[in-house]
């Protein structure tokens, strides 16, 4: 083993307490996310009564010694650079042979990206449409059309909506846009689009949460626009049949057993999946998302706060489930992380 040079000592000894620190209950469920994902748990932490959920962004725990944990659940997996993610993997497998090993959600390899989770799901013929790396040369020649870009990762290129291109020459002219801003093609995918639009006339998106064996719905999301992130603002206001109808399917989630197939395809155990209903009554993936948002209780619109909230409370009592099922381990993260990370920015 490398003997640590008396600067990283001094270094790591002279940082503030709150750098270390472990929020949640000690030998909780903690959440290690990307430092631009870790507000995203804040809506299951206004739930979380008993102090159960921790979060370290991976910043902090380069600068950590040790946390204590009995569930771990790893995030952002698609976020994650190929090296990054193999110093993970290689975490992972100390963690794994330690006599009380904690339980380990998401942990690499196991868990596909966004490319080659819709990828493997058009192999298989679940979803129709087929995503391309613009990288390839042979992008242009293959993709169908309308489609579009985003960055695989699964962050916009902007903070506008998409631009649906309707033609090769679309294609061709939105390629050479981002390469005069400066935009590499590396990392960014051209996807086929799929009508999702049901008997409102509206784009719908539904989703689904996986928290190790618990799977609820989530939502169901309308909008006018093509690109369904959030529901169009003031439509539940405007809408309350789309209320009750959003109620119907977190009540009786009804499409429970695709869902857990696909997860399992994904080998996710924690994370939302997005998806739509083609016109023929297939089920269409966008994504699975290993960090997605949650709502803060008292943001929810009125009307749906009976039934939403509860479905976040279910996520917040699985992980507390899972806690007190497994043994609470102190869990070292390598001391040559902090070096390794300031290295990259440097």
């Amino acid at each position: 083993m490398r003997a640590q040079p008396q600067g990283e000592q001094t270094f790591i000894m002279m940082l503030p307490s709150f750098l270390k620190m472990t929020y949640g209950r000690d030998g909780g469920a903690v959440f290690l996310t990307a430092r631009a994902g870790r507000t995203t748990l804040n809506g299951l932490r206004c739930l979380d009564d008993r102090g159960v959920i921790g979060v370290i962004d991976y910043p902090r725990l380069a600068i950590s010694s040790s946390f204590r944990a009995s569930v771990v659940v790893i995030c952002d997996v698609e976020r994650m650079t190929p090296d990054y993610e193999a110093r993970v993997i290689a975490i992972v497998r100390q963690w794994r042979s330690l006599p009380q090993a904690p339980v380990i959600l998401n942990a690499p390899p196991k868990p596909l990206r966004r490319y080659e989770l819709l990828k493997k799901l058009y192999k298989l013929g679940m979803n129709q449409k087929d995503i391309h790396r613009l990288d390839d040369p042979y992008t242009i020649e293959a993709v169908r059309f309308p489609c579009f870009i985003r960055d695989e990762a699964g962050h916009h290129l902007n903070p506008e909506t998409p631009r649906l291109l309707h033609s090769r020459d679309d294609l061709t002219a939105e390629i050479t846009r981002l390469a005069e801003a400066g935009v590499p093609l590396f990392g960014k995918i051209a996807v086929e689009f799929e009508d999702t639009r049901d008997d409102t006339g509206m784009y719908r998106k539904l989703a689904y949460y996986k928290a190790g064996g618990m799977l609820s719905p989530a939502h169901s999301f309308w909008n006018p626009e093509w690109f369904v992130k959030y529901p169009k603002p003031g439509l539940v206001a405007e809408r309350p049949d789309l209320v009750e109808r959003e109620r119907e399917f977190v009540m009786s989630s009804p499409h429970e057993a695709e869902i857990a197939r696909i997860f399992d395809i994904a080998g996710i155990d924690y994370g939302r999946i997005d998806y739509g209903v083609r016109q023929d009554g297939g089920l269409h993936v966008f994504e699975i998302n290993t960090n997605p948002n949650s709502a803060v209780p008292q943001n929810v619109a009125p009307e749906r706060q009976p039934y939403i909230n509860p479905v976040q409370q279910r996520i917040v009592d699985a992980l507390a489930d899972l806690a007190d099922a497994n043994p609470c381990t102190r869990l070292a993260w390598p001391r040559d992380e902090l070096l390794y990370r300031l290295r990259r920015q440097l």
